[in-house]
């Protein structure tokens, strides 16, 4: 085989393989919170909403001391459900239930927290965090699932499910909005999925080992048509 030919394709081999690499990044991404070394992008995704309540999904900062510090709205409910008690009282994007962003940058080193706020009638149904000690007599009131298709998550073995890596693909972050002792435990009141944003590095590696490994087949084959 040709040098430059050989050259071509192991530089392309290389580039594709730095650009599919893991995170660099250390990061926790559960019920003991969720942080990043480096400033990172997630990507939300509603799943289901199951409920009586009215509930809002919001993200906050935990600062020092433990105090809470809202910075986004990522869905709202401007009602309970689509249609009542109908279908477990499901709400749905564009029916009971607004989109206000999909996107969050988690900034580096600082630690954060998913907080689901809900009322019932009007009235006060308090908050629920993916953070298990935020809550009331640190009870875990989130499950992290391996995928974000799950519309729930069943209850065997779900306090398991105390964290995830949003850098393989989605995670399912399923909510259980009683605040209190005696809920159903059926983590299925509001359920999102959340997945990392590629680096546009690695976006670019991928292309460039595309662009290479393809620039590659072509002085092959001009090879072969010339002999």
């Amino acid at each position: 085989m040709n040098k430059t030919l050989m050259i071509g394709i192991t530089a392309a081999t290389a580039t594709a393989m730095f650009g599919v690499a893991g995170p660099a990044n250390a990061f926790t991404f559960g019920t003991n919170g969720i942080s990043f070394d480096t400033d990172q992008q997630i990507n939300f995704n509603l799943v289901s909403s199951n409920g009586a309540f009215q509930s809002t999904l919001k993200i906050f900062e935990v600062l020092e001391g433990g105090a809470l510090q809202e910075q986004a709205v990522l869905y709202e409910e401007v009602r309970a459900s689509d249609d009542g008690s109908k279908n477990g009282y499901r709400a749905t994007v564009g029916n009971a239930i607004q989109m206000v962003n999909d996107t969050f940058t988690f900034l580096a080193t600082k630690v954060y927290t998913l907080g689901l706020v809900s009322t019932y009638k009007g009235n006060s149904a308090g908050t629920v965090y993916t953070t298990s000690t935020l809550n009331y007599t640190g009870l875990q009131r989130a499950v992290f699932g391996s995928t974000g298709g799950q519309e729930g998550i069943a209850l065997p073995g779900a306090s398991s499910l105390v964290a995830g890596n949003p850098f393989n693909g989605p995670v399912a972050i399923a909510f259980e909005d009683i605040k209190w002792a005696g809920a159903d435990g059926d983590f299925n009141d509001f359920v999102v999925s959340a997945e990392a944003v590629p680096e546009p590095l690695t976006m670019g590696g991928l292309a460039l080992g595309a662009a290479g490994l393809a620039a590659a087949r072509r002085a092959r084959k001009r090879r072969t048509t010339e002999a």
